[in-house]
């Protein structure tokens, strides 16, 4: 047996149960295999993801009803963002952190660095401002009392940061790199949907079924209700009933829930997280015009990354933002969910994870 690979499989958990016992499973995965990448001098922990493919966003058809269908308590979803489903090949290795950057370690890079963020700059961030039953989405207001030092509940060192801009994450990034001599970066939404999936095919990491949401991820359940009516409700999430749901109403501290197979914990739900990429929302359209119907489901998209301008970027420095969060219901964090904020604008279920590349040998 691959005595390194039983000793990452004991690390994240990879048991199989044969017997009526639980081990390590017996036959190694093929290799190349994600394996524990050394930490950041700063404590963040990481993964290393080898060269792969994998087939990106949300397949049409009897996919797409089989989805609706089993979200039969959930708003109807939006697919288009996220279709045709695509492969993509990655080429080059990468570290990705296992957590979402944490407020005990966004507080090292601004003690070190006296650093501003956007919202404490420009008149603060996007926050819970007032309770309004029928009025969901104008709960959230812009307000200076918004920063990631007071998003406007309770948080320890161990959560997630939020109401951090996209520029506040590459600020971020780039005072890492400085300090440890190593090229910190965000994911590319390629890079980050590849790590969410960890080798799955499904809408979630853990399969099909959105009740396993509350076990892997801190997403909007009755614990929110309780505190803004509505809330919750108005999504028509599920487990809205007295012991159901994940019993967190705001963000949760990282690695509250299961991680993913690959050893990813809160990549669905607890805070969206920046990506590198501008955003495009027929960006999956644009990147198979010119294939051929008959040959687009096996047509490799090789390391894709968007860094060019749409007519919307002329009002603004658009970016991708994945995952969900603590507000979302469970059929809005699936893997291939995406959404969009600008730049330098900040919400209190916003924060980060950093990816960080691997030197060439």
């Amino acid at each position: 047996m691959n005595l390194r690979y039983v000793r990452f499989a004991a690390a994240f958990g990879f048991l199989l149960t044969f017997g009526g016992s639980s081990f390590a499973e017996e036959e190694p995965a093929a290799e190349p295999s994600p394996q524990p990448a050394p930490p950041s001098r700063l404590g963040i922990e990481f993964v290393r993801l080898p060269a792969g493919e994998y087939r990106r966003g949300m397949p049409g058809g009897d996919t797409e009803h089989e989805f609706i269908l089993n979200h039969r308590y959930s708003n109807t979803p939006e697919f288009g963002r996220e279709q045709p489903a695509h492969r993509v090949v990655l080429t080059r290795p990468f570290d990705l952190a296992t957590t979402e950057v944490t407020v005990g370690q966004f507080k090292v890079f601004v003690q070190q660095t006296g650093y501003k963020t956007d919202a404490e700059k420009q008149g603060g961030s996007r926050g819970l401002a007032y309770d309004a039953a029928d009025n969901w989405v104008d709960r959230y207001q812009v307000d200076p009392k918004f920063t990631w030092r007071h998003p406007g509940f309770d948080q320890t060192d161990s959560d997630p940061v939020v109401a951090v801009s996209w520029r506040d994450a590459q600020a971020f990034c780039e005072w890492l790199s400085q300090a440890e001599g190593q090229k910190y970066r965000l994911p590319t939404e390629a890079e980050w949907e590849y790590a969410c999936r960890g080798g799955t095919k499904s809408w979630y990491s853990w399969g099909k079924d959105p009740d396993q949401a509350y076990q892997h991820g801190n997403v909007a359940d009755l614990s929110l209700e309780k505190l803004h009516e509505g809330m919750a409700s108005y999504q028509r999430a599920l487990g809205l009933k007295p012991g159901e749901g994940d019993g967190v109403p705001y963000t949760a501290p990282v690695k509250s829930f299961a991680p993913n197979p690959w050893g990813f914990y809160d990549m669905h739900g607890n805070v969206w997280e920046w990506c590198q990429d501008r955003w495009d929302g027929a960006r999956y359209n644009e990147l198979l015009k010119d294939v051929p119907r008959r040959e687009r489901n096996e047509h490799p998209v090789t390391d894709p990354l968007f860094l060019g301008e749409t007519d919307q970027h002329e009002y603004g420095d658009w970016r991708v933002m994945r995952g969900g969060a603590w507000n979302t219901a469970p059929a809005n964090v699936r893997c291939s969910i995406r959404t969009y904020a600008e730049a330098k604008e900040s919400a209190v279920y916003t924060g980060f994870r950093i990816g960080r590349e691997v030197p060439e040998s």
